[in-house]
């Protein structure tokens, strides 16, 4: 599982799937079986101290019993970048293959793993430049309309309008144009960087379900959260100087609790709002996995 040498560059097992498909259990269930493995976080929620049990964090019992790295490495203040991630998650299986040992990538951070993987260009930028340049493209798409989006490309990136003029693939041109309003160059641009000179290449292991079981336990996942005392977490995390601007405080369900306890809020009304947005961040997830397969 991983290691195998592709040239100058050694596969790595990553697990990824979609947020409550149950991909950290099965990682944990393979680790279990093959004691040689230690498992890599790909999930920026799991950094952050403190925030366990929105995050679903592995437990410290399943921790001791399978190496993790890059949980809880971060104060809740803390910023990190994806630039950052990708350096250290490479000192960690650099570190575990020197052992001789397995890493296994696990988690759910798209822009996270393109950042390891990849080394595009856009892995340069921060979390919130990327979110704006989301929701810019997101702002142009419904103002101009696909079609026009699509031709675009023929202006600001012709290499890669050549490559998918005939496909007016949606998933392509979100990916295309975020790139471009996020760092100023292509991704055109950016994949002409051989591939070859980065360190590790990954071998993706899906964990998919269908939609309607995967929302099923999405409501399941979030009302064993609450019910484990999620909404004292909160008050906890406020008692020792967390406030709603800290960076730790974007991972889904946190402000909308936060909004309960100040009394802005039902917790009814939260936690349906909570599902809600959990299940749009599952749709983005599917959308990045899919991109593994078209790019």
């Amino acid at each position: 599982m991983g290691g195998k040498v592709e040239g100058d560059r050694r596969s790595v097992t990553v697990m990824t799937g979609p947020t409550a498909s149950g991909k950290s259990r099965a990682a944990l269930e393979r680790a279990l079986a093959d004691p040689s493995i230690e498992i890599v976080n790909a999930d920026a929620q799991l950094l952050y101290r403190g925030f366990d049990i929105g995050t679903a964090k592995p437990t410290m019992e399943e921790r001791a019993g399978v190496k993790h790295h890059l949980i809880d490495i971060l104060d809740p203040n803390e910023k990190f970048s994806a630039a950052e991630y990708a350096t250290q998650a490479r000192n960690a299986i650099r570190d575990i293959f020197e052992r001789g040992r397995t890493p296994l990538v696990v988690g759910g951070t798209g822009f996270y793993i393109d950042a390891l993987f990849r080394g595009l260009m856009i892995s340069t930028v921060t979390d919130e430049k990327l979110a704006m340049a989301r929701s810019r493209f997101a702002s142009e798409l419904a103002k101009e309309g696909f079609e026009k989006m699509h031709l675009g490309l023929k202006t600001i990136d012709p290499d890669l309008y050549s490559q998918i003029a005939r496909e007016m693939n949606p998933i392509r041109l979100e990916r295309a144009w975020t790139h471009y309003y996020a760092t100023g160059t292509t991704l055109g641009e950016a994949r002409k960087v051989k591939r070859d000179t980065f360190e590790y290449e990954p071998e993706f292991v899906v964990i998919d379900l269908p939609r309607p079981e995967l929302w099923k336990r999405i409501a399941l996942r979030i009302d064993a959260m609450l019910n484990e005392g999620w909404v004292g977490e909160v008050r906890g995390l406020l008692s020792k100087g967390v406030d709603r601007n800290s960076p730790a405080m974007r991972a889904i369900g946190y402000l909308e609790l936060l909004d309960v306890i100040e009394g802005k809020s039902r917790l009814d009304a939260a936690r349906e709002a909570i599902i809600i947005r959990t299940r749009q961040f599952a749709k983005r997830q599917v959308t990045w996995i899919r991109h593994q397969t078209l790019s």
